[in-house]
């Protein structure tokens, strides 16, 4: 079964589960797709707890009564049984979210840089692209991702108390890093050039970054 069937599949399962399993069920989810193991096989073993949850519901028991009342321990048990992602799937992971952002960034660029050419705007202007931009979206873009993940990660399991604080301290977090942001693009932007890149040849960069993301991206 390809990953995409199986996770279809793990939809169907959560539906049919109670709220109070599937809740459990979801922190598990959660926790072991946040985990550097091996895609098919945290999928395939994801699969296997569902079904195992449902076929134990049937019969009346929770979520706890089978897998126990530290979630965290167990999924990390199985975790360390999974093979880890191998160093392309690493590399692909890595590269993923600053080629998407920039893949977009250009389709945004083409729509308005045609918008202000076909409303007569200033066309020199919207064609300018600063190097500074790139990097800083591309590395931001890339952070965010990493904290989004582990905040994620380490919310798994928690009280409801416990995540309002993990989540007020990861907005703290976010904003420093806004602010780094910001102040490096000031600070780049003095030192690196800008680039002049033509509506319909940021549309071509969006094309090609769209067929990359398909090519090398997508899960099988």
């Amino acid at each position: 079964m390809k990953i995409k069937q199986m996770i279809k599949e793990n939809n169907r399962l959560q539906d049919a589960m109670t709220p109070g399993n599937l809740s459990y069920y979801q922190d598990m989810v959660v926790y072991i797709r946040s985990s550097s193991v091996n895609e098919a096989k945290g999928e395939e073993l994801l699969l296997e707890i569902g079904q195992h949850l449902l076929d134990a519901q049937a019969k009346g028991k929770t979520a706890e009564e089978v897998f126990g009342c530290d979630p965290e321990a167990y999924c990390k048990d199985l975790v360390e049984q999974l093979p880890p992602m191998k160093g392309l799937n690493k590399l692909q992971l890595h590269v993923m979210i600053p080629w998407i952002s920039l893949t977009w960034f250009f389709f945004v660029q083409a729509i308005v840089g045609f918008i202000v050419t076909w409303t007569g705007g200033p066309v020199e202007r919207m064609t300018q692209v600063r190097v500074s931009t790139l990097i800083l979206l591309a590395g931001g873009s890339y952070i965010l991702i990493q904290l989004i993940m582990k905040w994620m990660k380490n919310g798994t399991f928690q009280p409801e108390e416990e995540r309002r604080k993990i989540n007020i301290r990861h907005m703290g977090i976010y904003v420093v890093i806004a602010v780094v942001i910001l102040v490096g693009g000031v600070w780049l932007g003095r030192l690196l050039p800008v680039l002049h890149i033509q509506p319909w040849v940021s549309l071509v960069i969006f094309v090609i970054g769209l067929l990359g993301t398909k090519l090398f991206f997508s899960s099988k």
